[in-house]
């Protein structure tokens, strides 16, 4: 047994978020404690993302800041997991003297066996192999004093896109069994879990057991105990209409679908390398909204795409306009080695990047703050979350994935399903009160 106090930092995406909460579960299986204060910790991990270069950087710059806090105390040890690790491996030991393990993104379900080696020899290590896949089945992530979880039920991705790094450092793609996964969602649902969001990299891709995802997703919505089964992320080019049937058909899974546009331009599309045109993604929307008027449609943007014009943006902001996305993750093009896109000339200079991404948060910004003020008069179905003490109310999210606080009436807790009358909007967040 470890019999260590531990402390996790996690950076990036739902599937990280996953990741860190198997990473708990076998911690305490090997005798392990939890703490929320890094200073009373004896392990330090750190769950990381290189999706785009801030988000590298940010992490690396952590990991300089926690040098003091290793410094003159021999007991402490820090690992680094998720997409840094997998990407820099070895050169990450040389670099930081205070790491002792540099874990890839497939290597996290052996963290006790490579911790208590290196409690018996001391030696750092960085093992980044992809090859051995699989591991999670019998691992449980916990999700404590959480009414809400996610799940992975695929890891990596086959598409390539241009710019992106994820099928460098997540590998190829690798789809769960599922009765591992929908024995997991009843052992979550059994802990108090009301609300799983099924996460893969390119999650409407999974095929396993002769099972793709649409039947996979209405298998979840039949698991007892579960209020609501969202999912994220899916692929336009992998969006079928039996997948839109699906959530159509099963009240239980939310009429919300995160379908990542990029750009609008379909030249630009094509030097993504995404797969879809414009038209085909309109396609899509339009059958989404015909089958679900009430959908919630969210979206992922890149601003300054190497041999983007102004033209080609124009298009991005002309379809913003058009298709209305209830909001959306926006970015400005980074650079990640290795990938196609990093070697495309037309590369844009910084502030023509920076100039183009705050456009297009000002759009979207203008389009969320009208969405949400539509909401205003209407009574939506909420799942508690939290409390807000200070504030005196409760926090949760609508069927959309729309933040909702709320007052209410005492004898309301995380895990109840609500109804709330909205009388006020911003950009991000809707208030109401209980009825």
């Amino acid at each position: 047994m470890l019999n260590l106090i531990y402390y996790i930092e996690t950076y990036g995406c739902q599937m990280n978020l996953y990741d860190s909460a198997a990473v708990r579960t076998l911690l305490d299986q090997a005798g392990c404690r939890e703490t929320e204060d890094p200073e009373q910790a004896q392990l330090m991990v750190i769950n990381s993302c290189a999706v785009r270069g801030h988000a590298e950087e940010r992490v690396l710059g952590r990991i300089g800041e926690l040098k003091s806090w290793k410094k003159g105390k021999p007991g402490r040890m820090m690992v680094l997991m998720g997409c840094v690790g997998q990407e820099n491996g070895e050169s990450l030991l040389e670099r930081y003297s205070q790491l002792d393990l540099v874990l890839g993104t497939e290597r996290f379900q052996e963290i006790a066996g490579h911790l208590d080696n290196y409690l018996k020899n001391g030696q750092r290590q960085a093992l980044t192999s992809l090859e051995e896949r699989g591991g999670e089945g019998s691992i449980i992530p916990s999700f404590e004093k959480q009414v809400c979880a996610f799940l992975a039920v695929m890891r990596g991705c086959d598409n390539f896109c241009s710019y992106c790094i994820v099928p460098y450092v997540r590998g190829r793609e690798y789809s769960r069994p599922s009765g591992d996964i929908l024995g997991e969602i009843r052992c979550l649902a059994e802990g108090g879990i009301r609300e799983i969001t099924l996460v893969g990299q390119n999650v409407n891709s999974y095929h396993s057991d002769g099972a793709d995802f649409p039947d996979l997703l209405a298998q979840a919505a039949d698991v007892p105990g579960i209020e609501r089964i969202r999912f994220i992320t899916s692929h336009p080019k992998d969006c079928g209409n039996k997948l839109l049937e699906t959530m159509a058909g099963h009240q239980k899974i939310c009429r919300h679908l995160h379908l990542p546009l990029q750009s609008g331009s379909d030249r630009v599309l094509g030097l993504m390398n995404r797969k879809y045109t414009l038209e085909q993604y309109r396609e899509i929307v339009i059958s989404a909204r015909k089958l679900m008027p009430e959908l919630a449609l969210t979206s992922d943007l890149i601003a300054g795409f190497p041999g983007e014009s102004e033209e080609d943006f124009q298009m991005t902001l002309a379809v913003m306009r058009d298709i209305r996305f209830d909001s959306a993750f926006t970015y400005k093009y980074s650079i990640r080695p290795g990938t196609k896109a990093a070697q495309m000339p037309g590369q844009l200079a910084e502030d023509v990047r920076q100039d183009r991404l705050a456009r297009m948060i000002s759009l979207q910004q203008k389009i969320s703050l009208e969405s949400n003020q539509a909401d205003i008069g209407k009574t939506l179905t909420v799942l508690v979350e939290k409390a807000v003490p200070k504030r005196g109310q409760m926090r949760g999210r609508s069927p959309g994935n729309k933040p909702v606080a709320f007052d209410c009436a005492s004898g309301v807790s995380p895990g109840d399903v609500v109804k709330v009358r909205v009388n006020k909007a911003t950009q991000s967040t809707l208030t109401g009160s209980m009825l």
